[in-house]
């Protein structure tokens, strides 16, 4: 009875007050979100990867990430992988009413998505060459069975169409791997020996103009993962995964200045393992996941000021489930407060400056299988306080020339040292975003 007291008041208020839409701007990516304290409460590009129905607002668009160099601390520098996290995504639009548009990302894509080969890393459980049951033992010795090769490259094609109101999106993900080898010969030797990955994703969207005060962003992700390994002789060795997601956010226009943000999101996970023997397979469930974020925000925008922010609540548990002589465990995580706040100011008409603070507390309760008991479902059990990271300052800037945009999170230590150019002692920029706006 509160919670529709409550919303039917909310209603009749944003009916009465005067406001305008919310100006949405061709320029952004995970940097600003980053620099704004890991803001989840603003309109950013970004925010395609979770809900493709945003690429009506960025047609004959291109963007994505140079990424980062950092690997956890401002002097420790990674260029093996040529900065981590980036992609690549353009947007093109079709008439009044159509966009299509796609992604190039990698595996360390930095966010749950479609645009994310195998995000969880479940593939990795597939046991390979790591056990030792008879002929398929002999034929690892031997040196000729292949490894799966992990996911990477992921391309994802997304489209959108307006209906008066209403944008639906859609969007559609694929990746692959193989590794053969086939030798000639009699087994336990010859034969054809394979390794193999893949990963289909799907993902629908909506965003509807409930009145010109009253939006609602909902997505909803299906990730399937797989892989597995066939031996020339025996059973098959696989795993496959189901990852469902959900993100929702209702911004609600309060005034011309103000807008309040409530959000939604929610995860699962569960999959299945299936561990080839000689002549049978032994089928067990992988660990899964179920986790939830409630939060409520808002906005505070006028002219070239923007303040975003605000408190929410998460839980995370990650269930293994029972063997032979072991209890199912469940680890979990009850995360509260999180607090993310972030403002944003166009100093000129090329700069922009940026500063957010992320705070997160966490308890996390932790089971393992109790030992020298002769009971086999005793657990131990361990409950601690976590401070998850990142936690403190962030800094941001970002750079417009023409339709040309530049985004960057910033070491906050430049602040106190200096410029790495002129005496300062670490990177300057920690991650990059690039987008522009086709003629």
């Amino acid at each position: 009875m509160f919670i529709r007291v409550t919303f039917a008041i909310l209603v009749s208020i944003l009916l009465i007050v005067p406001a305008k839409s919310q100006e949405i701007k061709k320029t952004g990516g995970f940097a600003r979100i980053s620099g704004m304290g890991a803001n989840p409460y603003i309109v950013d590009p970004f925010f395609m990867t979770v809900n493709p129905a945003w690429g009506a607002y960025y047609d004959n668009f291109l963007f994505g990430d140079l990424g980062a160099s950092t690997t956890g601390s401002s002097t420790a520098v990674d260029f093996s992988a040529g900065g981590i996290g980036q992609f690549f995504a353009a947007n093109f639009g079709l008439g009044n009413n159509l966009t299509l548009g796609g992604f190039l990302s990698r595996n360390d894509f930095p966010s749950l998505a479609i645009t994310s080969p195998d995000p969880l890393s479940n593939l990795s459980l597939i046991p390979g060459l790591n056990y030792d049951l008879g002929v398929v033992s002999r034929i690892n010795k031997l040196g000729i069975s292949p490894t799966v090769v992990p996911l990477n490259n992921n391309v994802e094609l997304f489209g959108t169409l307006r209906k008066s109101r209403i944008i639906f999106g859609l969007g559609l993900s694929y990746a692959t791997t193989t590794n053969e080898i086939n030798n000639a010969g009699n087994p336990p030797v010859g034969g054809l020996t394979q390794a193999t990955a893949s990963q289909f994703g799907v993902n629908g969207g909506i965003l509807v103009d409930f009145t010109s005060r009253l939006r609602l962003d909902a997505g909803i992700s299906l990730i399937f993962p797989n892989a597995n390994f066939k031996p020339p002789i025996g059973a098959e060795t696989s795993v496959s995964e189901t990852i469902f997601i959900v993100d929702t956010r209702l911004f609600a226009k309060l005034s011309s200045k103000v807008s309040l943000v409530p959000l939604f999101q929610f995860v699962t996970s569960s999959g299945t393992q299936n561990l080839g023997l000689n002549d049978s397979t032994l089928s067990t469930d992988i660990p899964s996941l179920t986790a939830f974020k409630i939060g409520l925000g808002g906005t505070y925008s006028v002219g070239d000021f923007l303040l975003a922010g605000g408190l929410s609540l998460a839980n995370a548990s990650i269930t293994t489930p029972s063997t032979l002589g072991t209890p199912e465990l469940n680890n979990s995580y009850f995360i509260f407060p999180v607090w993310n706040i972030g403002l944003e100011w166009n100093m000129t008409d090329w700069f922009v400056a940026r500063l957010g603070y992320v705070a997160t507390t966490a308890k996390q309760t932790i089971e393992s299988p109790a030992t020298q008991t002769p009971v086999l479902t005793d657990k131990n059990e361990s409950i601690r306080t976590l401070f998850l990271g990142p936690n403190g300052a962030t800094v941001g800037v970002g750079f417009r020339f023409g339709d040309f945009s530049m985004d960057a999170t910033v070491n906050e230590g430049v602040l106190r040292q200096g410029l790495n150019n002129i005496g300062g002692g670490g990177p300057t920029f920690a991650y990059l975003s690039v987008s522009y706006v086709l003629p």
